[in-house]
């Protein structure tokens, strides 16, 4: 039976092979496996491996962008890594380990990439689904180690399912960034209006009002926090009545406007509702 060869012979730049049947399993250690033959606990998975395109790896720069050998920088998508040291910004825990590990992992630089609807961020960087030759996909590896939070970022949500599924095998099990302290949910009492928060952020919340500007229907915290969320991607969301004065966990990176913080979020992975 075919295991994780057998995506490598998907990523054949033929679009037929994008209605082909692939299972996903874990091994004894917790990484994914993928297979063209169904096993006992496997889960279906249905990946459109049109458009591949292999390429090779000059360097990792950190635990969520490659440098090609051609010169070109890829970012990929979906996740975000702890940052590391460099010139410009502090390291952050975990950034190193998931650089790290990438490097490892990559020791065979050759990848597949294949693009989304959205190809380029506004840094320029080219946008990718990677896949190592062995066929799995180095996007929700990084997630089920517990190595780069999920970070979906419409319209590009190809393998959104599949990304959301790796992070929460990832909590659940405590992996990685999930056990450190830097990165446990803060209750919104701490809060502090008057601080700037750089870096990606758990609060636990409780939304009180709904209110509707020219962009963006926002859920209120207080007078000095929002949660905003864009009105091109409300058909992602339940009806946002539906988070008003419950318990909410919300994920992502705060910002600072005025004496008012906002807390911008494009899709319901990162705003959920917590049990009473």
């Amino acid at each position: 039976m075919l295991t994780r060869s057998v995506l490598c012979a998907l990523l054949l730049l033929v679009a037929g092979y994008a209605d082909a049947e692939v299972y996903r399993s874990q091994d004894k250690s917790g990484n994914a496996i993928f297979s063209d033959k169904p096993t006992t606990g496997a889960e279906k998975v249905q990946l459109d491996v049109a458009y591949r395109y292999k390429v090779r790896v000059r360097k990792v720069v950190d635990g969520d962008t490659l440098l090609l050998d051609g010169g070109e920088k890829i970012r990929l998508i979906g996740i975000n890594t702890p940052e590391v040291q460099s010139r410009y910004r502090q390291s952050q825990p975990g950034g190193e380990v998931a650089r790290d590990w990438l490097q490892h992992t990559l020791r065979n630089p050759t990848v597949w990439l294949q693009y989304d609807a959205q190809q380029f961020d506004k840094y320029d960087r080219r946008l990718a689904h990677v896949f190592l030759e062995s066929g799995q996909y180095l996007n929700a590896l990084l997630l089920e180690q517990g190595l780069a939070m999920l970070t979906l970022i419409p319209p590009n949500l190809l393998y959104a399912d599949v990304l959301i599924q790796a992070q929460h095998s990832a909590e659940q099990k405590k992996r990685g960034i999930w056990q450190m302290p830097d990165y446990q949910a803060q209750h919104f009492r701490i809060f502090d209006a008057a601080k700037s928060y750089s870096d990606w952020q758990r609060w636990e919340l409780t939304a009180r009002r709904l209110f509707e500007t020219r962009k963006y229907m926002n859920l209120m915290v207080s007078e000095s926090l929002l949660i905003s969320i864009p009105k091109a991607q409300l058909g992602l969301f339940p009806p946002l009545e539906s988070y008003l004065n419950k318990p909410l966990e919300a994920r992502g990176w705060l910002r600072k406007q005025g004496k008012q913080q906002r807390l911008y979020i494009q899709h319901p992975s990162a705003l959920m509702v917590l049990p009473r």
